[in-house]
């Protein structure tokens, strides 16, 4: 499907090399603001509204994939403070891409907002934006990590970037946790190598190229049984394996070996149920 999708893509760039590919399409932001007065309430709509422009009309990494990300951002105010010129909202917020595979939760997202204020790109560290920034750039490397081995390196590098120079401003508040989070997933290479080696079959598929799947199979399997030999509760492989379950097994009833399916169930027995539903029919 991914290389599928970048084939077209690249046509497209061909016929018409003037125009540019937004990495982010069909962003949802909501703001759920009850609990803020009635000022507030008003204000945060405004910022509902201009989010999903950010990230939609700016061009975050030359796109030589075409990649498009949907994605979705929630937050949950819980309270505002103002000390001078300034309003500091404390909220949750939860940031998933589309699938769902990744998802990324702040309990306590401590972020400067005023409606004079305009929300627009800058190198300069800013509690909302640099943090949205730093998410933008997570978001894009788990989807360059689906198309080549590691891909996203450099989107997480970029991401890393904002982090420190946030981490050094008046408002550091969250980002030592942001880059602990970013070290985590670069420490989990074979995480990220499963992710391709998963996509790299479903393209295999899809261009009706099978020969190779069961070697793909192994390959996928190798790196599932090396992250689990260190922590079998791995977070970010788990929420990966819960949203691709049923797609993971319809591939190894159809591609793979009794062997491979054995050891699927034997390394993720939480989606047990639904691998052995598929693989009996």
């Amino acid at each position: 499907m991914k290389t599928v999708r970048a084939l077209l893509i690249f046509c497209f760039i061909v016929v018409l090399s003037a125009s540019a590919i937004a990495q982010f399409m069909d962003v949802n932001v909501e703001i759920s603001n009850e609990r803020m007065p009635e000022k507030e309430r008003n204000d945060l709509k405004t910022l509902e509204q201009i989010l999903p422009p950010y990230f939609e009309n700016y061009d975050w990494i030359d796109n030589k994939y075409g990649i498009q990300i949907p994605f979705s951002i929630r937050f949950f105010p819980q309270s505002v403070n103002t000390s001078g010129f300034e309003r500091v909202f404390t909220s949750q917020v939860f940031i998933s891409n589309k699938p769902g595979d990744q998802r990324f939760l702040e309990k306590t997202f401590k972020f400067v907002y005023n409606t004079n204020d305009p929300v627009v790109h800058t190198d300069m560290p800013h509690s909302l934006t640099s943090t949205l920034d730093f998410y933008a750039f997570m978001l894009i490397a788990g989807e360059l990590d689906t198309y080549e081995p590691l891909g996203g390196n450099n989107a997480y590098e970029k991401a890393r970037d904002i982090a420190m120079r946030a981490q050094m401003s008046e408002r550091p508040h969250g980002f030592k946790r942001r880059l602990k989070e970013l070290d985590e997933i670069l420490q989990i290479r074979d995480y990220r190598l499963f992710k391709y080696h998963y996509w790299s079959i479903v393209d295999m598929i899809d261009q009706d190229e099978t020969k190779q799947i069961s070697e793909v199979i192994d390959k996928a399997l190798k790196c599932l049984d090396d992250v689990f030999a260190q922590n079998t509760r791995e977070r970010y492989t788990h929420i990966f394996l819960d949203v691709h379950a049923r797609e993971l097994a319809k591939m190894l009833r159809d591609f793979g070996n009794e062997k491979q399916r054995k050891m699927l169930i034997d390394l993720d027995p939480d989606n047990e149920k639904i691998y052995k539903a598929i693989f009996k029919d």
